[in-house]
Formats: C-alpha cells, structure tokens, sequence
C-alpha cells in the first residue's frame, strides 16, 4: 500500500517509466542518460538533532524521499525524525505500509520496483530508516532487490546512530570495553538459548524485545544469573523509558523498539 504526498500528483504504475520531474543526483537536471542514485539515509534512534550533517544534506537534495510506515499507523516513526529537513512543496513524499518483522518477500520487491523507476528517470532516491538502514533496517531488503534487478544502479549507504548505542547512553551504560565481546540478538530466544549466549558474550543486547524475551530474562533476573539488566525503549524520543531492573516493567508495555541490555555473572 502507498500513500503519496507533497508536489507531484501520482506515482506512475509500474513497469511504465515516470516522465522526467526534476533534479538527479544530488542536484544534477534529471535525464533519462543518467541514473539516479538510490540513497538509504540512517535517521538516528529518535532525536533530530542525532542526524548526521550528511543525513541532512543528501534528504534535503533528494526529489524522492521513500519512507517505510507500518501497517495501522497514522505516521512514519522515520519521517517524524526528518520532517523539518523535506520541502513538501519541492520533494514528493511516498509512504510505504510494511508489517513489523513480517514484511514478505514480495513487498519487498515491489517497493523496490517502484523505487527502480525513479532512479531509472535520473531521480535520486532518499530512503529513510531509523537508526542505521543496515542494522535491522528495511532498507538493506530494498537495497538488495535493486542490486540484483539494476546491478549498475549507484546506491550509497548513510550510516545513523543506531538504537542500541543511543540506549546505552541515555542509560550510561557502557557496552563493551578492550577484549570483550558483544552479542546482537533479535529477542526470539528461550532461556535456554539465552543462558548459552551470556555465557559465551560478556555484554549481549536484545531487539524488539517480545512478551517471550520478558520472560526468560525476568527469570534470569530472580535467579541472581544477571550482573547488568537494562531495559530501554525509545531511546531519545519523547516516550523513552530506561529502567535497570525488569521488576519495574510490565510485559505489556514492550513493544517493537524495546530492547534488553544484559550481562551475566562471570565465574
């Protein structure tokens, strides 16, 4: 499903190619003799001023600004991060719905077809991603759907602040320090598998943290197994929560951009 705003009126079908509508890449006139560049602009955990200056200057350059929207929600947790840096009135704004963790394989494909047409038109392609488009980030499912169709398509990559960094400060909470080593997992693991990793990790963070995740590591915490147990969501963003114990936080109140930042007792 897509949603589109700003100064153009209608996004072409695909597989016809759009007309030429304005500047290419990062400021060059459109022509169908030059690709556009696709961009994946890493906006940071929440905060605007955690944008990179080179996040700014290449979303405010781009004429197509692509962000992902989940599936029910009114607005882009991307998008409200980078709104003051795009033009409306000079910038077309496509909204793509994804479901959370559960996009398929052919959603992917289509965006990365209707993104294909732009770029094939000259137009540079700014696609927006919280944290860092290749940590988790939709973008990289993009990125690769475009290599593979349009191997000679220039595509860049602008790195962000990512969640798991920004948490760790808000929370002061160093991660890991000379010869340690750090584990990144999605929260999709029983006790079990958690005990394994913190036992081979010294510092082991949890993404998306789930009512599952809550529980094995709730059981973790009683059981005395942990030296570390911090629990951040939204880090930076208005709605952020830090607690260093899981005693304060109900199963309930996770949701997607929860994560777990654990250490377990050595020896």
């Amino acid at each position: 499903m897509y949603r589109i705003e700003g100064m153009r009126e209608t996004l072409h079908p695909h597989p016809s190619l759009p007309p030429s509508r304005g500047k290419g890449h990062l400021g060059r006139i459109g022509r169908m003799d030059k690709l556009g560049c696709l961009y994946g602009v890493g906006v940071g955990p929440g905060d605007p001023e955690l944008m990179t200056l080179k996040a700014v200057r290449v979303l405010k350059a781009s004429p197509i600004v692509f962000t992902p929207q989940a599936a029910g929600s009114k607005d882009s947790l991307a998008l409200t991060v980078a709104r003051n840096y795009i033009d409306e009135t000079k910038q077309q704004l496509i909204y793509a719905e994804f479901v959370m963790g559960g996009t398929t394989d052919d959603v992917w494909s289509e965006a990365a077809e209707r993104i294909a047409d732009y770029l094939l038109n000259g137009e540079d392609v700014a696609f927006l991603t919280q944290g860092d488009p290749l940590l988790y980030g939709s973008f990289m499912y993009v990125m690769v759907k475009v290599q593979a169709a349009h191997p000679q398509m220039p595509i860049e990559v602008v790195p962000g602040v990512t969640s798991i960094t920004a948490s760790a400060s808000r929370a002061k909470t160093p991660l890991v320090s000379h010869a340690e080593r750090l584990a990144v997992l999605p929260a999709m693991y029983g006790i079990d598998d958690l005990r394994d990793v913190l036992a081979r990790n010294d510092t082991v963070v949890l993404m998306k943290v789930n009512r599952k995740a809550m529980a094995a590591v709730s059981q973790l915490e009683a059981d005395g197994e942990l030296s570390r147990c911090v629990f951040a969501r939204r880090a930076t963003t208005p709605r952020e929560r830090i607690e260093f114990s899981l005693r304060e936080v109900a199963p309930e109140e996770t949701d997607y951009f929860s994560m777990l930042i654990l250490r377990g007792k050595k020896g």
